[in-house]
């Protein structure tokens, strides 16, 4: 880094540690502290729950439970997961977890998608690597 920075920096150490003893700081911000932390609290709960609603379903002994488990191996979103039961659901409705074998079910349903067909295809070259 330059050198006149760090002279800059010396110069105002004081009133830099000053800022940091401050304990009206602190009682100023109490609200923005507090909406972070609740913030941060609600998104961790969102998210230990959906990952705990995946491995539910995953540990199913069904078609489905086979399905979501090939999801969370891949680590797909919930918009993949929602794009593929779509797919599965046109074509291979007893077993849903066929998407993970045969590409000819999201080739073939790329036509069909319409708006979404590109995701469809880039869905189809992230799990089977075309």
């Amino acid at each position: 880094m330059n050198i006149e920075f760090w002279f800059l920096l010396a110069g105002h150490t004081d009133e830099i540690s000053r800022a940091f003893r401050n304990r009206s700081l602190l009682q100023e911000n109490w609200m923005l502290i507090s909406a972070t932390i609740v913030i941060v609290m609600v998104w961790l709960t969102l998210y230990l729950w959906e990952n705990m609603q995946l491995q539910r379903k995953a540990n199913s002994d069904t078609p489905q439970g086979l399905f979501y488990d090939l999801c969370k191996t891949h680590r797909l979103s919930r918009t993949d997961i929602s794009y593929l039961l779509k797919a599965s659901a046109a074509h291979c409705e007893e077993q849903p977890a066929m998407v993970f074998i045969d590409p000819g079910i999201l080739s073939s349903y790329v036509n069909q998608a319409g708006t979404d067909a590109r995701y469809y295809e880039l869905l189809e070259e992230r799990l089977f690597q075309k």
